[in-house]
């Protein structure tokens, strides 16, 4: 059960991430399919953050080849002119200036909607106080001062005025200019263009007299933030252009223009506005994104109190289009950008302008979403999630963070290239918010597992495994695995002799004193020395090495750990008999060889062991101690990976149940710690049992009789010369290789 809820959680994180991916997908579907939906809407509100940071990080420098300036009606122009609006008079007089200033094209981003008041026709209409000579004489002045018809005389030449579009009020004021194309009545309703019910338009007179004429209605966002303006909109069957483009279409020469909509279902969705060469792309309701250039007044502004008293020529002015508006606090003209807060309304339909002119087939100056720009981004929301679905699991959340920040920066650096080299406003939202789900979640899990595995590992290790080797294991606990695996290792058994004796002679008190007196300094040796306890059984502690962290010298430090061990019971011996507990003698087996180790056990109990083969021969080499007369002995696997110790061959011997002969050795010492008159002897007995294998008895004989005059006690020495006197007689085999079988364990 546990192993399956293991699995259950281990898959956790890929099911959600296929969730959150889901939730996505269907978020954009339906903001593709749905414009204005309220998933449609949460989308856009994200990205215009996105859209904002790019203009004030990536500011597009302006190109002055199209010479546009801003004629101010700012504050000094309210002061030295008087109150807004001016009489059409002063206005026609700043027409007339600008045009001897030599301007090319005049806009208005005024609307003159209604009639001017003329003085004398006011007091006129009070006749019967005048007298007749006073209305003979004052009757002539009427058409002298005719303000409107003065200032719709001078706009014939190279003026275009504003007008609204709008959708409240119910009330149209005004008339409308002819419009730039007439739709047909069975396509009216299939256009995806903006349509506004009402209009405020000029008076007969002036959309007579100028030049032509262009709305200045703004959209602003939801958040009340200017970021795109109409380029056409649609009144009744007709569709109109704004003020800025109309004035590109009279600056660029052009007599008409064109309108491209590509079919989408039962809809006509607008793509692009053409005029001849120049190309210029909107969204499907007629709304082109404004470029700006800058903060305001990145244009040059001339103030218009300045252009109506300066005599002497103004350099900025010739041949520029003009575009006249006011930059004045009270005139409400003041909207909020992405770059600020104030920014001149005027100036928008200058950023338009210059664009319009600017962009043509190769160089694009507008920024836009191409029509197949949901679709890439469809097909990189489903790879992506995809990826990070798949990937994510399987890594640390280290790597999780810098595989999603990587993919992220990715995501944020392409999106700023297509803003800046191709003017292309790709959305972000969607792939940021779904790569930042997706990854939050695996990360989060990733740190609950994690932690989990620490608090698993601590648990698992912390009685077992040296102090310093769990808390690398925390760190690092991919260096511990868990899962079974084979790997070269060596492992160690001690077990205390005539344990069984001592225990019938003791009470279970005395015993467990004995006992945790006793291994508490025998496992702090073997942490010492890098070993992980495997177990306590009864009076028998067994060990490893090289797991669960790696250990290049594991067959070094066990040796080093075995000798340590023997020389701590000695030590303890009389502190043993100080305390009434009997003295100790240990026998300990050490053999080097392939092992599984891992995570073993039931689900009721599990614990981190090792088995096989050169296991149990490290356990039979811990009970043939006794028989040898010796309190360590190692495997030759052993002895070939730990050169640095002084050794006395023991035997080559068969255990029960094997068929392979294995060589035995005690490690007597490192050869450092080792005397000559120690070597000596060791490669004495060596030699003895060179001559032994060779079947040279007399000479085996020989030394080992020498060697046990000195050490009578050593059991090896009589165990080898009782060999002697029972094979001198014997007829071996030719294969012979003084192999001993033990018949028991």
């Amino acid at each position: 059960m546990l192993d399956k809820l293991q699995q259950q959680l281990k898959h956790f994180p890929i099911w959600m991430g296929l969730v959150i991916l889901i939730l996505f997908v269907v978020l954009q579907l339906i903001a593709i399919n749905k414009p204005h939906s309220v998933a449609d809407n949460w989308l856009q509100r994200v990205d215009t953050l996105i859209y904002d940071w790019r203009f004030q990080a990536f500011m597009p420098e302006r190109n002055e080849a199209v010479p546009i300036v801003v004629i101010d009606v700012d504050e000094l122009s309210l002061k030295q002119e008087g109150r807004w609006p001016w009489s059409r008079d002063k206005l026609a007089e700043l027409v007339l200036a600008l045009q001897r200033q030599q301007v090319k094209l005049i806009g208005f981003d005024v609307v003159f909607s209604e009639e001017e008041r003329n003085p004398v026709s006011q007091v006129l209409a009070a006749s019967h106080l005048l007298t007749p000579n006073a209305i003979a004489e004052l009757q002539p002045l009427v058409e002298q001062l005719d303000g409107d018809k003065k200032f719709a005389q001078v706009i014939k030449q190279n003026t275009v005025l504003g007008y609204f579009l709008h959708a409240a009020g119910g009330i149209n004021v005004g008339v409308l200019p002819t419009p730039l194309l007439k739709v047909e009545r069975r396509d009216v309703d299939k256009l995806s263009i903006n349509y506004m019910p009402d209009f405020t338009g000029n008076l007969p007179m002036f959309a007579q007299s100028a030049i032509g004429a262009g709305f200045v209605s703004t959209l602003p966002d939801v958040d009340g933030v200017m970021r795109r303006s109409p380029l056409v909109l649609r009144y009744e069957d007709g569709l109109y252009a704004a003020l800025s483009l109309e004035l590109a279409r009279i600056h660029l020469q052009q007599p008409y223009i064109k309108v491209q909509t590509v079919k989408s279902g039962s809809q006509l969705r607008l793509e692009s506005i053409i005029l001849g060469k120049h190309i210029i792309y909107t969204d499907e309701a007629g709304l082109a994104l404004i470029p700006y250039k800058g903060k305001g007044k990145s244009y040059p502004y001339v103030s218009a109190t300045e252009v109506l008293n300066n005599p002497k020529s103004i350099p900025v002015l010739k041949n520029a289009i003009v575009l006249v508006g006011t930059s004045a606090l009270g005139l409400t003209d003041l909207r909020t950008t992405p770059l600020q807060t104030g920014y001149p309304g005027v100036e928008i339909h200058a950023n338009l302008l210059d664009a319009i002119i600017q962009s043509t087939e190769q160089a694009n100056n507008m920024y836009y979403r191409p029509d197949w720009e949901p679709g890439l981004t469809f097909l990189l929301l489903i790879i992506s999630g995809l990826a990070f679905v798949m990937i994510l699991p399987r890594l640390e959340p280290a790597y999780m963070l810098a595989v999603a920040g990587a993919w992220l920066m990715l995501l944020v650096l392409s999106n700023l290239v297509a803003w800046k080299v191709g003017h292309f406003d790709f959305p972000l939202a969607i792939l940021v918010l779904s790569t930042f789900s997706i990854a939050i979640l695996n990360i989060g899990f990733g740190f609950l597992r994690t932690n989990n595995q620490k608090r698993e590992l601590k648990m698992l290790f912390g009685q077992y495994v040296p102090p310093a080797h769990v808390e690398r294991m925390l760190e690092n606990h991919h260096l511990a695995g868990l899962d079974g695996e084979s790997r070269h290792m060596t492992v160690l058994f001690s077990d205390i002799r005539g344990f069984t004796t001592i225990s019938e002679g003791l009470k279970a008190t005395k015993l467990k004193q004995m006992l945790n007196e006793f291994f508490t300094p025998i496992t702090g040796i073997i942490f010492q020395h890098n070993g992980t306890i495997d177990k306590y059984v009864g009076d028998m502690v067994m060990a490893f090495w090289n797991a669960p962290l790696l250990d290049a010298d594991h067959a070094e430090h066990a040796i080093d750990a075995a000798l340590n061990m023997l020389a701590k019971v000695d030590e303890l011996k009389p502190l043993f008999v100080a305390k009434g507990l009997p003295e100790i003698e240990v026998g300990i087996g050490i053999n080097t060889g392939f092992m599984n180790v891992g995570d073993m056990g039931s689900m009721y109990r599990r614990t981190y062991t090792v088995l096989g083969d050169a296991v149990n021969l490290g356990s039979r080499l811990e009970s043939l101690t006794k028989f040898y007369g010796v309190k360590l002995l190692i495997g030759e696997g052993t002895y070939d990976l730990a050169p640095q110790f002084l050794y006395r061959t023991v035997d080559k011997i068969i255990v029960k149940g094997k068929r392979e002969p294995v060589r035995v050795f005690e490690p007597v010492c490192r050869l450092e710690d080792a005397s000559e008159s120690r070597i000596q002897r060791v490669e004495q007995y060596n030699h003895a049992l060179e001559h032994y294998y060779s079947r040279e008895w007399d000479a085996a004989e020989k030394i080992l009789r020498q060697l046990h005059k000195g050490d009578p006690e050593r059991k090896l020495y009589n165990m080898y010369l009782e060999r002697i006197d029972e094979l001198r007689y014997e007829v071996l085999p030719d294969d012979w290789m003084g192999v001993f079988e033990h018949r028991s364990k």
